[in-house]
Protein backbone atom coordinates (compact mmCIF):
# COMPACT_ATOMS: atom_id res chain seq x y z
CA UNK A 1 0.00 0.00 0.00
CA UNK A 2 1.73 3.26 -0.73
CA UNK A 3 1.46 5.66 2.46
CA UNK A 4 0.58 8.79 2.89
CA UNK A 5 0.78 11.83 4.85
CA UNK A 6 -1.57 14.91 4.29
CA UNK A 7 -0.30 18.91 5.72
CA UNK A 8 -2.84 21.28 6.13
CA UNK A 9 -2.11 25.02 6.49
CA UNK A 10 -3.55 26.58 9.29
CA UNK A 11 -5.15 29.30 7.77
CA UNK A 12 -6.59 27.39 4.62
CA UNK A 13 -8.65 25.01 3.34
CA UNK A 14 -6.71 23.37 0.57
CA UNK A 15 -4.18 20.80 1.61
CA UNK A 16 -0.26 22.15 1.05
CA UNK A 17 1.16 18.59 0.30
CA UNK A 18 0.65 14.95 0.52
CA UNK A 19 3.68 12.90 0.60
CA UNK A 20 3.87 9.55 -1.31
CA UNK A 21 6.58 6.63 -1.47
CA UNK A 22 7.90 6.41 -4.53
CA UNK A 23 7.71 2.36 -5.55
CA UNK A 24 9.09 1.38 -8.97
CA UNK A 25 7.35 -0.12 -11.45
CA UNK A 26 4.12 0.40 -9.80
CA UNK A 27 3.11 3.68 -11.90
CA UNK A 28 -0.81 2.83 -12.17
CA UNK A 29 -0.72 2.60 -8.58
CA UNK A 30 1.32 6.13 -8.42
CA UNK A 31 -0.86 7.78 -10.56
CA UNK A 32 -4.28 7.06 -9.33
CA UNK A 33 -2.36 8.15 -5.70
CA UNK A 34 -1.37 11.54 -6.65
CA UNK A 35 -4.45 11.92 -9.01
CA UNK A 36 -6.73 11.64 -6.12
CA UNK A 37 -4.71 13.38 -3.62
CA UNK A 38 -4.88 16.73 -6.38
CA UNK A 39 -8.46 16.21 -6.59
CA UNK A 40 -8.78 16.09 -2.87
CA UNK A 41 -6.83 19.42 -2.53
CA UNK A 42 -3.83 18.93 -2.52
CA UNK A 43 -1.52 21.68 -4.28
CA UNK A 44 1.42 18.89 -4.33
CA UNK A 45 2.31 16.08 -4.21
CA UNK A 46 5.75 15.32 -2.65
CA UNK A 47 7.39 11.53 -3.91
CA UNK A 48 9.96 10.25 -1.55
CA UNK A 49 12.54 8.61 -3.09
CA UNK A 50 14.24 7.21 0.06
CA UNK A 51 13.16 3.78 -1.28
CA UNK A 52 14.78 3.31 -3.71
CA UNK A 53 19.16 3.37 -4.02
CA UNK A 54 19.25 4.43 -7.80
CA UNK A 55 17.07 5.50 -10.76
CA UNK A 56 17.00 3.89 -14.01
CA UNK A 57 15.91 5.39 -17.25
CA UNK A 58 12.35 3.05 -16.69
CA UNK A 59 12.10 5.04 -13.60
CA UNK A 60 13.10 8.03 -14.62
CA UNK A 61 10.24 7.59 -17.32
CA UNK A 62 7.98 7.01 -14.49
CA UNK A 63 8.71 10.20 -12.91
CA UNK A 64 8.32 12.46 -15.88
CA UNK A 65 5.05 10.70 -16.84
CA UNK A 66 4.00 11.49 -13.16
CA UNK A 67 4.80 14.41 -13.55
CA UNK A 68 3.34 15.48 -16.65
CA UNK A 69 -0.22 14.00 -15.50
CA UNK A 70 -0.16 15.81 -11.91
CA UNK A 71 0.50 19.21 -13.90
CA UNK A 72 -2.39 18.66 -16.09
CA UNK A 73 -4.62 17.94 -13.62
CA UNK A 74 -3.74 21.26 -11.84
CA UNK A 75 -1.26 20.34 -9.37
CA UNK A 76 2.50 19.54 -9.38
CA UNK A 77 4.93 17.17 -7.97
CA UNK A 78 7.88 17.10 -6.17
CA UNK A 79 10.29 14.54 -4.96
CA UNK A 80 12.26 14.07 -1.77
CA UNK A 81 15.15 12.00 -1.15
CA UNK A 82 18.15 11.61 0.89
CA UNK A 83 20.03 9.18 -1.64
CA UNK A 84 23.27 10.12 -2.97
CA UNK A 85 23.05 7.88 -6.22
CA UNK A 86 19.30 9.47 -6.80
CA UNK A 87 20.46 13.05 -6.27
CA UNK A 88 23.33 12.53 -8.76
CA UNK A 89 21.27 10.76 -10.98
CA UNK A 90 18.84 13.95 -10.88
CA UNK A 91 21.31 16.29 -11.23
CA UNK A 92 23.13 14.35 -14.41
CA UNK A 93 19.83 14.30 -16.18
CA UNK A 94 19.34 17.94 -15.33
CA UNK A 95 15.83 16.24 -13.99
CA UNK A 96 16.65 18.61 -10.74
CA UNK A 97 15.86 21.36 -13.18
CA UNK A 98 12.33 19.89 -14.22
CA UNK A 99 10.92 18.88 -10.58
CA UNK A 100 11.21 20.67 -7.71
CA UNK A 101 13.67 18.76 -4.76
CA UNK A 102 13.01 19.29 -1.40
CA UNK A 103 15.28 18.70 1.10
CA UNK A 104 13.97 15.91 4.07
CA UNK A 105 13.06 17.77 7.17
CA UNK A 106 15.76 17.90 10.06
CA UNK A 107 14.76 14.73 12.80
Amino acid sequence: MIASRRNRKLSQKRMDHVTIEYRPRNIAALETAILEALREGAERVVLDLDSVASLDSAALRELITLLRRARESGGDLALRTTQPDVLRTLSVTALDHVFPVLQPKAA
